[in-house]
């Protein structure tokens, strides 16, 4: 039967605690999740979970305690109720939460060809919305997720709560360099891919069920408060808008971006397939 660590100031406590600041996040190249849903999809899906920590006094379901049973391959931490408490930012833990390791995607663990779908959050600022985007494109079947920098964290915890696990469902790349974005376009149209850019704004010259998504496609959602730059919605094939009934004049960036992928998905439901339509 393993220690229980019950001390606040035991060093490695102190050491998962420090996980909630950013900066250690990227210094560690780690970060904590927690909540059983999404620990349970860390597995599932393959993530590289380096430790489980779990307080037995609050495994109240049987699907909690057989993460636990699971977790034999990895180190599993043992702690007190309390211990494990002062690591979430929730009111109460479920009781089991996880290291994982941050993997450095490049742009090519995106699946290209006939089906691309990929989602680019640009500088976006709030991490919820991040996290909501990852979790909207796994729902919409998106083949990938490119965030651009400077952006909010997405393995901030509040992100990586809101993507209830699509996190590790489907490659997820990190861009510094905002040119990069523009390269990524020009290099998948020299492969003769017939790439549909699609920008998302508030003031885009068309509204977004007047096109046709039926090509492999990006879809660039720009930051809450700046939209997207110039030079990226140059780069766009078009430059759409969802039309707006009421006071409001526009949606919350995830809630647009979600309107937008429900609307591709639609169209590519019945799309005929891209090499039989060119003859």
């Amino acid at each position: 039967m393993p220690l229980q660590i019950t001390s606040l100031r035991n060093p490695r406590i102190k050491a998962l605690r420090a996980l909630r600041l950013r900066k250690v996040r990227q210094q560690e190249r780690r970060f904590l999740v927690e909540g059983i849903r999404i620990v349970e999809e860390a597995f599932d899906l393959g993530a590289p979970v380096e430790t489980l920590v779990y307080a037995p006094d609050l495994l109240v379901s049987a699907r909690a305690r057989e993460l636990v049973e699971r977790a034999a391959g990895v180190e599993r931490l043992e702690v007190s109720a309390e211990v494990l408490n002062s690591l979430s930012d929730r009111e109460q833990s479920q009781g089991l939460a996880a290291v994982v390791r941050i993997e450095d995607r490049p742009l090519s663990s995106i699946p290209g060809g006939e089906s691309l779908l990929a989602v680019v959050a640009y500088q976006l600022q709030d991490p919820g919305n991040l996290g909501s985007i990852v979790r909207t494109a796994d729902a919409a079947g998106a083949s990938g997720v490119v965030v651009v920098a400077p952006s909010a964290d997405l393995y901030d915890p509040q992100a990586v709560r809101a993507t209830m696990g699509s996190l590790f469902a489907l490659p997820v790349v990190w861009l510094d360099d905002p040119e990069a974005l523009l390269s990524w376009f020009q290099d998948l149209r020299g492969e003769g891919l017939p790439l549909l850019v699609v920008a998302s704004s508030a003031h885009g010259r068309d509204t977004h069920y007047d096109v046709g998504y039926c090509r492999p496609l990006v879809l660039v959602a720009g930051s809450e408060r700046y939209g997207l730059p110039a030079a990226v919605r140059q780069a766009a094939d078009v430059d759409v808008r969802l039309p707006m009934a009421g006071r409001a004049t526009s949606l919350n960036v995830s809630a647009a971006t979600a309107a937008l992928l429900y609307e591709i998905l639609r169209q590519r439901l019945s799309c005929p397939p891209l090499s039989g339509s060119a003859s």
